[in-house]
């Protein structure tokens, strides 16, 4: 009975231990970081939204789509990818300027 439990003990060490587990960026800890890394911009944007339902992770990295509101009130979207090893974050895309008058036409 002892030596089934001890299995039993080092197997479920084992699964808590696996590399995905280990990883030491969490999904809320890599949508903070893209907000930080998005305020860093110049100019900065007044605000910005993480599409968390759209968010997609592998074992590697995190990778969020980001709406950005500017000072101006134009919008933009980014793509912010976050390295689950490092923390390291990348962000492509264009914060692309639409005029407020375009806008109320729609």
């Amino acid at each position: 009975m002892t030596r089934i439990s001890s299995l039993i003990l080092l197997s479920a060490a084992a699964i808590a231990l696996a590399s995905p587990a280990l990883a030491k960026t969490t999904i809320p800890g890599a949508e903070k970081a893209c907000k930080a890394e998005i305020a860093k911009l110049s100019p900065a944007p007044k605000s910005a939204r993480v599409d968390k339902e759209g968010a997609k992770a592998s074992n590697a990295s995190f990778v969020f789509d980001v709406k950005v509101w500017n000072a101006d009130d134009s919008t933009g979207k980014l793509q912010c990818t976050v390295d689950r090893e490092t923390s390291a974050v990348t962000l492509s895309g264009a914060v692309q300027a639409a005029a407020p008058a375009a806008l109320a036409q729609q």
